[in-house]
């Protein structure tokens, strides 16, 4: 009997040992490999470096707008500091047929003088798109800086980056065109070589130097007048 109990006792410890290496294999299969888990960790590190690059690239951009629009500002405000301090009141004539835009001073004296272009077609604007120069008394509503804009001419070009030059001084004519037209300017251009000619979509062109020098007298509510 005593051997019988001692027999059992054994075959039971036998089974119990057996079972052990088993649990422990089952446990082992849920183990990831070094290459499972070395490619994750490679695959966090490179998601986490797109994600800086992205974050510094548009905090970069921001800023860089930032700067610009500030730039912007402190050139207008310096302007206008200076025009208070000459006690001048600087104002724009523009002879169409003379193809000439003349700087004024609040005497009447002509401070500068530019060559200009026109839009393509003669006399009094009417409507969008009829190529036209209004004629009349208007004032500088905003001044933009128009580097990074592009216009589509309509030859077949596409879009033009740089249509405008550097700047744009837009001028408001709600009043004469209650809204039948719009968007006239003193602007840059990308065609140099065409000045003293008919040849915008109704805007005036200067050389983009000489916008750049106008744009150091003029502010926003200067008067120009514009004359066939």
């Amino acid at each position: 009997m005593a051997l019988l109990l001692l027999f059992s006792s054994l075959l039971i410890a036998g089974c119990e040992e057996e079972k052990k290496p088993a649990n422990k294999a089952a446990v082992t299969e849920t183990k990831k490999t070094p290459e499972q888990l070395a490619t994750e960790k490679k695959a966090r590190e490179e998601a986490e470096i797109k994600a800086r690059a992205e974050a510094e690239k548009k905090e970069k951009d921001e800023a860089e707008k930032a700067k610009k629009a500030e730039q912007l500002r402190a050139e207008q405000e310096q302007a206008r500091i200076k025009q208070n301090a000459d006690q001048k009141k600087y104002s724009v004539y523009i002879k169409k047929s003379a193809f000439t835009l003349y700087l004024m001073d609040d005497k009447n004296n002509v401070v500068k003088q530019y060559d200009c272009t026109i839009g393509k077609n003669p006399g009094q604007k009417q409507k969008r798109g009829d190529m036209k120069t209004p004629t009349g008394t208007f004032y500088v509503d905003e001044i933009c800086d128009a580097s990074f804009w592009t216009h589509d001419f309509g030859d077949g070009k596409g879009e033009i980056k740089g249509a405008y030059g550097p700047w744009f001084i837009s001028i408001n004519t709600d009043e004469m065109s209650k809204g039948a037209w719009g968007g006239i300017g003193i602007h840059g251009t990308h065609k140099p070589h065409v000045m003293r000619a008919m040849d915008s979509e109704g805007c005036i062109r200067l050389q983009n130097r000489n916008v750049e020098e106008l744009k150091k007298y003029v502010r926003v509510g200067t008067k120009v007048v514009i004359e066939e």
